[in-house]
Parts: C-alpha cells; sequence; structure tokens
C-alpha cells in the first residue's frame, strides 16, 4: 500500500489513467516501484527563490543526499530545483554551496548510483540503528550507509553474502565477515566525515 501523503510534508499524486512518470513533490514512496518515477522537490521549503529564506530554511547536503539515494534504491530519480533570484537571475550562494555538496559526493561515489537498479530491498539498517539504503548492478551490490558508522566495526543487517568489500569515496578495501544474513565490515579507522557511505559489497 502507498501512502496518499507524506507523514509531515509532501505529497504523492493519485496514479492517473495515463502517465509516463508520477513525481512525489517533497515526498517519497515507502518501496521500491515496478515503474520508474522521479522526486521533484527545492532545496528548501519554497520550489522557487523565496527572498525570505535564510541557509537555515534550506535543507542539509546530507539531507539532500539522502532523499536521493532513497529515491534511486526504490526505482525513482531525484528533480532538484534550482530557483534563480529574481532581481538578477543568479543562482543564491545558499543553493550553490548545496550543490556543490552534493556533487562533491555524487564523484566519489557515482558507481553506486548511475547504472543501478534496486537490489531485492531497498532499506535496511545496521546493528547499531543505522539506515542503510541498497542499490545494485549485475550480481554487485552497494549499501549506502546514511548514517556515520558509531564504531570500526560495522555490522548490516540481512545483507547480502560477500566476499570483498569497497568503500567508494576512498577506494579502499575492507576485511568483512558473512555470516546469518549480517555483514560484518571491520575498518581500521573512522571514516572522513561525509553525508552518506557507499559500500561495494562484490
Amino acid at each position: 500500500a502507498h501512502m496518499a501523503n507524506a507523514p509531515s510534508k509532501g505529497i504523492i499524486p493519485q496514479l492517473p489513467p495515463h502517465c509516463d512518470f508520477r513525481t512525489p513533490e517533497y515526498a517519497a514512496f515507502e518501496g521500491i516501484e515496478t515503474k520508474k518515477w522521479e522526486a521533484t522537490r527545492g532545496m528548501s521549503h519554497s520550489f522557487g527563490f523565496n527572498h525570505r529564506d535564510t541557509d537555515a530554511d534550506y535543507e542539509s547536503v546530507a539531507s539532500l543526499v539522502h532523499s536521493f539515494i532513497d529515491s534511486v534504491a526504490k526505482n525513482g530519480n531525484l528533480l532538484l530545483n534550482v530557483g534563480p533570484r529574481g532581481e538578477d537571475a543568479q543562482i543564491p550562494q545558499e543553493q550553490v554551496s548545496r550543490l556543490k555538496g552534493f556533487g562533491a559526493w555524487l564523484r566519489t561515489n557515482a558507481d553506486g548510483i548511475y547504472g543501478t537498479r534496486p537490489w531485492t530491498r531497498a532499506e535496511g539498517k545496521t546493528a547499531d540503528g543505522g539506515r542503510v539504503r541498497f542499490t545494485a548492478k549485475g550480481v554487485q551490490v552497494y549499501a549506502h550507509l546514511l548514517d556515520s558508522p558509531q564504531s570500526n566495526e560495522i555490522i548490516i543487517e540481512d545483507a547480502p553474502p560477500a566476499k570483498k568489500v569497497a568503500h567508494l569515496a576512498s577506494g579502499r578495501d575492507y576485511p568483512c565477515a558473512w555470516s546469518g544474513q549480517r555483514l560484518k565490515i571491520v575498518l581500521d579507522q573512522p571514516l572522513r566525515a561525509a553525508p552518506a557511505y557507499c559500500f561495494l559489497l562484490d
């Protein structure tokens, strides 16, 4: 069953008789959709530029990246609006900084996004309650951790079996062990702070 409305904000339009894409606004589907869809949102509460918005009114880079990963894991795209200022048609600095942060994350984690499809499940969690989203490319599965690992030992619940784990942003391989549907990844040092952490489970 799909939500008619997001819990706190946003809307998912009812399915019309004929359409190419469904376009939830400031919202997302609960699970994987069989048909491609596209989440649409601005960076603040306003879809276009609002001269009253301050930096505090804009979503963080991490929040925007999380929304993006969640959409991709559920067979969706993200249409992120950029609203130029009315007086000079320039993109406000609050938006530029978020686009740059978003782009920096995407540059180092592109393999876990581009050309991927949903895995058998969109969502998961770590043993310490961290949120996980999954994408896949052939037999390779990518686990996107939306929350910072609490220790150097990461345990992903209900994970696919893997013999090798690579952290995309650093290009480093880490030891792992899979047992009882749990994948343990052992880091030798904490990961550098990032909006999300993508691991290739091979």
